[in-house]
């Protein structure tokens, strides 16, 4: 994944509406990091068309193809 490229989500399932066939900027990791030593592997995008960006986990990662011209 290269930050600043443009993604389009697959169609992953019908409880994922907000997502599946739109286009993403990849902004890059967004690791939380618990008391308990646990480092949680998100990740940080921003949907076209909306105004904040999005946190997804790392198992959606291979829902996301390239857009290339």
């Amino acid at each position: 994944m290269q930050v600043g490229s443009l993604y389009r989500f697959d169609r992953i399932n019908g409880h994922t509406h907000h997502l599946n066939n739109r286009l993403a900027l990849y902004l890059g990791e967004a690791f939380i990091h618990r008391t308990d030593g646990v480092t949680v592997e998100n990740h940080k995008v921003m949907i076209v068309g909306n105004t904040s960006p999005t946190i997804i986990d790392r198992g959606l990662l291979k829902h996301m193809r390239e857009v290339t011209a």
